[in-house]
């Protein structure tokens, strides 16, 4: 079983934002109430992650767990709303397929970190590409991906860039690479976000 850096942050509100470190670098993460019953957040790899008191049910009939490579991976906790709620992530390779640009940042393909492929099976989040408006209080959009961002937790973990005056925020360490690597060619204009 991997140790998928589970972080579970309770917010002033009495939410919570359940995250996790994913195997390809980044940091997919969901907000949770007691009213919630299951929020997922697919990664740019393709592994799934839900959180809720019928996680790994939700991931199972999903069929996530039924592609090849995949396995299910659950962890409980206790909500400070006094509910037991599971983490549950479908886990396979977790690498980023690569799109043949040659921009491996020392990621390989053999559970290391590679490039942004398809960011499969994102539900539940409202948060991908342009034109999505403002992502809410707390958080900020990825400009290489589009994923939903949460700020305070990109900051901890370096997952931050000043730009011309601009603060950016990144889900991992591969689109903060990517977006050092040619800031100009994100922020144009005709430039579409991409897993």
């Amino acid at each position: 079983m991997l140790d998928l850096q589970l972080t579970v942050d309770t917010r002033p509100d009495g939410s919570l934002f359940a995250s996790y470190t994913c195997p390809c670098g980044c940091n997919p993460g969901v907000t949770v109430t007691d009213q919630t019953d299951v929020v997922t957040e697919g990664c740019c790899c393709g592994n799934q992650f839900a959180v809720g008191q019928s996680a790994a049910s939700h991931i199972v009939e999903r069929q996530f767990v039924a592609r090849p490579g995949y396995q299910l991976q659950v962890q409980p906790f206790q909500a400070p709303w006094g509910q037991r709620v599971e983490a549950a992530w479908a886990v396979g390779p977790s690498t980023h397929p690569t799109d043949g640009g040659g921009h491996d940042h020392g990621h390989s393909a053999d559970g290391g970190h590679g490039e942004h492929g398809d960011h499969a099976g994102h539900e539940g989040h409202g948060g991908h590409g342009g034109g999505h408006g403002d992502p809410g209080p707390g958080k900020a959009i990825d400009p290489v991906c589009g994923m939903t961002v949460d700020i305070e937790v990109a900051t901890g973990k370096g997952l931050h860039v000043s730009h011309a005056g601009t603060d950016y925020y990144f889900c991992g360490r591969g689109c903060k690479l990517d977006f050092e690597e040619d800031p100009a060619r994100i922020l144009d204009p005709g430039y579409s976000p991409s897993m």
